[in-house]
């Protein structure tokens, strides 16, 4: 557990371009000892998006319980950055 809390902190700090916010997630929880690629499945879902924020789904392997990560994108559109990471 205390793997994925680091992992969930160094998420939160991510800066990336737009389109690579998947790849960089999957990324660091493989770095992180979470889980290896083939066991993490991120997609985009419509409805946890906040405001100024869209919401990515991560489930990792058969845990019930899936990351919600939040990230905007910048005013150039070209940078994503991470706005919240939560346990849902």
């Amino acid at each position: 557990m205390e793997k994925l809390k680091d992992a969930i902190e160094r998420i939160k700090i991510l800066q990336c371009p737009t389109g690579d916010v998947e790849n960089r997630v999957t990324g660091i929880l493989e770095d992180y000892g979470v889980a290896n690629r083939k066991e993490i499945t991120i997609n985009r879902n419509e409805e946890l998006d906040s405001i100024s924020a869209e919401a990515y789904s991560v489930q990792i392997g058969n845990n019930k319980e899936s990351m919600v990560v939040l990230a905007r994108a910048g005013e150039d559109d070209y940078v994503a950055e991470v706005v919240d990471v939560y346990m849902n």
